[in-house]
């Protein structure tokens, strides 16, 4: 159906990796810092970072199920929501990151909301479910949202056990990014398992002649950090002694004889002290100055520079000058070289507090739950903010991660990798996760900003552009035998309906081309068209919107025990009662409301066709009652030619003949038979699109917008394609009766609500109510949202049904 675009890579260059100079850069002190600023604005203005995160209805489903899912989308730099881009694109990938689902979903004013159907056919197993938009492309798939689900269909035979082989994993990471022989340094480690979770162990450090320099052990999830002066001569081995009896080996990074070393220190004051210790051979006469320059977001918020005393500069930053989350700190030597790095993370000083009050822990089957939600700021003021709220069973299957959309907005989405348990850096403000947090900035690398772009001094440019005003369908045209792009090729696209869609483009220079289709949705079918289609050898690929381009890690290995397979039966019966009894919920959608107005807008004339008399032919129509068309004949072929009623004259040129929005030639609309045709409407003014101008515009539109026994040109590309989701409607029963309560249809649903877009109220208040279910067991309620300044927050509750 599609044909895939290359997404274009960038490669991340280590800090050191080479020597990156400022082009053009002024060797004044002043001129560097004037310079590197005005580069990084620039290139943050033009960069503009995006982030999406998805709320999920659970974790764990059956095939036949449905996927609720909310989307939060913000900008990037401010974790505010945000209104650039109009599409999300939801994908659930299998472990061979192949696509099993996909959606495309409508954004408005920061979020949006969507559903997948689990069909039957699919395999149980683990899957990443992920979320991008268009622009989010050009940065690569690590900056895409990802979470694990997993699906079991109790009508296949579960997958084979994967035997599980232990692997160990040692990484060591210096403070700033280099060992330098001589220079006290602090490094970080991370030891993991094969599927990234941290392990407990002791380890030693230990030199050549076997000597035990210092031990280590980690302070949470296998990380941790330790201190020591590399030995002129040395050379240095990890030994690492696990719980379960293993011993693994790891070897520290290259140690420099000559560099710098980077060291941060925060005092109880606030006050971020960072020395920068340097052994390097002097090139002048005169000190050398140290460059810090810090941002926040890619906001900067410190540049500053300090001449080296005794080997060392040193520097003093009040942390009330950075922003909240993660900064970034990049120490400059003299040379205007980048040659250490970190991160910080300051602490929020405000998050979403959600909470809720008059639920009970207990109900009885088929009784009301409700009570209220209260939103406010972490000072207690109430504040109005946008919810989504999944009521569901929990059971002995396994339940969903404890992520949530603050510590994903403010830490897993500025990080490389995968984060063990990142609720955890939010919790408890003591010491003990405050250190966590920064030895968690020491082993993790910066994602959101790579110097190698702004050192370059090259004017940025990206591939995909925000789709700021709705769904952008794009491909190219070439010459079929030589696979050449054709340029300036007039383009049509069109998609039948009775809501006339019309889009004309002109190909590039390369034979791109680009429509800006709107209110687009549901399944559909899309017919693109050349003018005239005069060139049989021209080839119409159309692209595959989805990102061909995936993160290194897929989802963990599945397994599951055979204890569960009770309750995987009993969930399965369940799941197919409720089916069989409400199969027609599954595909009540709800019907966006959308404008109708034809593309060249109202004001014209419009004929009911059965309210004349119908002829059987479309030349009595054009000729008895419709006076703004001439009819005209030429060796035996029809011509069309429109009043114009400023000029009191005919065009001179044919008009834009439209079938449901579709162009087709006057000789093939004077042949249709006009018995299929509902409306015409006429478009007596010049249409001007762009590059296009039509002199005045012919539409006919069928019963039912199907093109209806049309033959179109062989040349035209049919395609089927689906616009942007269309929403289910989660479906509940009221008992609020006495005969509802007493009614005989089975309810077994063990997700008892699904409420994607709740608002609370200036004063911070929403009411919130549903019924619970046949099923008895314990059910939690989990709440996700933020505010309109970008302050997000989480909360659950849960409760028994007996």
């Amino acid at each position: 159906m599609y044909r895939t675009s290359r997404t274009i890579a960038k490669q991340v260059v280590p800090l050191l990796a080479g020597c990156l100079l400022l082009n053009s850069v002024s060797t004044t002190a002043q001129d560097f810092d004037n310079t590197i600023q005005t580069r990084f604005n620039t290139y943050r203005e033009k960069a503009v970072a995006e982030k999406v995160y998805v709320h999920t209805d659970k974790g764990f489903y059956l095939a036949g199920e449905i996927l609720w899912f909310k989307i939060y989308y913000v900008d990037g730099a401010s974790n505010k929501p945000y209104d650039l881009s109009k599409v999300a694109y939801v994908e659930i990938l299998d472990k061979d990151n192949k696509p099993v689902m996909q959606g495309k979903v409508a954004l408005q004013d920061g979020k949006g909301n969507g559903s997948f159907y689990l069909p039957s056919s699919i395999t149980a197993g683990n899957y990443t479910l992920r979320a991008y938009t268009n622009w989010m492309k050009n940065f690569g798939p690590d900056y895409f949202f990802e979470q694990q689900i997993s699906i079991v269909n109790s009508l296949k035979p579960l997958p084979p056990a994967v035997a599980d082989t232990i692997r160990h994993t040692a990484r060591f990471f210096p403070e700033g990014g280099n060992l330098v022989r001589g220079i006290n340094s602090k490094v970080a480690f991370q030891v993991t398992d094969q599927y990234g979770k941290g392990i407990n162990f002791n380890g030693s450090l230990i030199n050549q002649r076997n000597e035990v320099v210092t031990q280590f052990k980690p302070a949470k999830f296998g990380i941790g950090n330790f201190t020591f002066t590399p030995a002129a001569g040395d050379s240095y081995t990890a030994v690492i002694n696990t719980e379960d009896g293993k011993t693994i080996t790891g070897q520290l990074p290259a140690i420099y004889d000559n560099g710098y070393v980077m060291q941060l220190q925060e005092d109880a004051n606030g006050q971020l002290h960072v020395s920068v210790t340097s052994n390097m051979p002097a090139r002048s006469q005169q000190p050398e100055e140290i460059f810090l320059f810090v941002h926040s977001h890619q906001s900067v918020k410190v540049s500053t520079k300090k001449t080296v005393a005794n080997g060392v500069a040193r520097f003093t930053i009040d942390k009330n000058q950075l922003g909240e989350g993660i900064s970034q700190l990049t120490v400059f030597n003299d040379s205007r070289q980048p040659v250490c790095e970190r991160l910080y993370f300051k602490q929020l000083q405000q998050v979403l507090s959600i909470g809720a009050t008059g639920q009970a822990t207990q109900y009885n089957n088929r009784k009301k739950v409700d009570f209220t939600l209260n939103t406010s700021t972490t000072a207690g003021k109430a504040v109005p903010a946008n919810l989504s709220l999944s009521v569901y069973r929990m059971d002995s299957l396994p339940l969903q991660d404890k992520s949530n959309i603050l510590s994903y907005l403010w830490l897993s989405s500025d990080l490389k990798g995968t984060i063990e348990s990142p609720e955890y850096y939010f919790s408890l403000p003591n010491i003990e996760v405050a250190g966590a947090l920064d030895n968690l900035m020491l082993v993790h690398g910066w994602r959101r900003f790579n110097w190698q772009d702004l050192l370059k001094n090259s004017t940025a440019s990206f591939e995909y552009i925000p789709e700021f005003d709705g769904h952008f369908i794009s491909g190219r045209i070439t010459h079929a035998a030589t696979g050449a792009p054709v340029s300036n090729a007039r383009t049509y696209l069109s998609i039948a309906s009775t809501k006339l869609q019309f889009y004309p483009v002109l190909s590039s220079n390369k034979g791109d081309i680009q429509f800006d289709v709107r209110n687009y949705y549901g399944p559909g079918e899309i017919i693109i068209q050349t003018e005239g289609q005069l060139d049989s050898n021209f080839h119409v690929d159309i692209r595959n919107p989805f990102s061909d381009q995936y993160a290194a890690h897929g989802p963990s290995p599945f397994s599951l025990s055979p204890q569960l397979q009770q309750t995987l039966t009993e969930g399965s019966i369940n799941m197919q009662v409720q089916n069989a009894f409400f199969s027609d919920r599954l595909t009540q959608f709800d019907i966006p409301k959308i404008d109708t107005t034809p593309f060249f807008g109202t004001g014209y004339k419009k004929y009911l066709l059965d309210d004349y008399v119908r002829f059987t032919t479309t030349e009595e129509i054009l000729r008895e009652y419709v006076p703004e068309v001439a009819v005209r004949k030429s060796d035996g072929k029809f011509l069309l030619y429109i009043f114009n009623w400023e000029t009191e004259r005919h065009y001179r040129s044919q008009p834009l003949v439209l079938l449901d929005g579709v162009p087709v030639s006057v000789q093939k609309i004077m042949t249709y038979d006009p018995l299929k045709m509902r409306v015409l409407q006429v478009v007596t003014d010049r249409y001007v699109n762009g590059e296009f101008t039509f002199d005045g515009i012919i539409s006919f539109t069928t019963y039912h917008g199907d093109l209806t026994d049309l033959k179109l040109d062989n040349k035209a590309v049919i395609l089927d394609y689906d616009g942007l989701q269309l929403q289910r409607e989660f479906y509940a029963p009221v008992y609020e009766t006495p005969e509802q309560t007493a009614s005989r249809l089975p309810d077994f649903r063990n997700v008892l609500h699904w409420s994607p877009n709740i608002q609370t109220d200036a004063n911070g208040k929403a009411a919130v109510q549903f019924f619970t279910s046949d099923l008895k067991g314990k059910y939690v309620a989990v709440l996700q949202g933020m505010d309109g300044n970008g302050h997000a927050g989480s909360y659950s509750f849960t409760f028994e049904v007996k």
